[in-house]
């Protein structure tokens, strides 16, 4: 398996959740668009032009984007790496949050949005266990469903 690009040896995130968010709004506008530029980058993100270029600066640094003077903005190896990580932490997190906590979908993906930058590889990894644990055991996910239930209504 290869290296988390977005953790140091200590396992502490390397990349920061405001540049994570700015990989995942490139991710999302080249996915859109095939070809995005800072100022739609600072429109994706609702910042300022100054803000995105700055951000997309320390990108390039990290070898995350690719960035010529005025041109267009693309992901590295290592940054499309990283935007599957970030989609895959978010999928993850959502899943919980719509089959165990029973979330609606929309509400679901708000809450994952908000959760993916800030939780460890460890805790998102304990919720896929939880999740999966409840699937496939349907006496257990009963029993939780009872549970749950009963503790909104008290």
């Amino acid at each position: 398996m290869a290296p988390d690009p977005a953790r140091t040896r200590a396992g502490k995130r390397s990349t920061s959740p405001s540049k994570e968010q700015y990989i995942e709004t490139i991710a999302h506008l080249l996915t859109d668009q095939k070809v995005c530029s800072v100022s739609d980058i600072a429109e994706g993100a609702n910042v300022s032009r100054a803000a995105a270029s700055r951000a997309v600066r320390d990108l390039a640094a990290q070898d995350l984007v690719e960035h010529k003077a005025y041109g267009y903005v693309d992901l590295t190896a290592k940054g499309h790496q990283l935007a599957g990580e970030l989609t895959a932490r978010h999928e993850t997190i959502c899943r919980f949050l719509r089959d165990v906590l029973e979330f609606d979908h929309d509400a679901a993906d708000e809450e994952a949005c908000r959760l993916e930058h800030l939780l460890e590889d460890e805790t998102v990894d304990r919720l896929a266990a939880l999740a999966s644990f409840f699937e496939a055991d349907a006496r257990a996910r009963s029993r939780w469903k009872h549970h749950f239930e009963s503790g909104l209504n008290k």
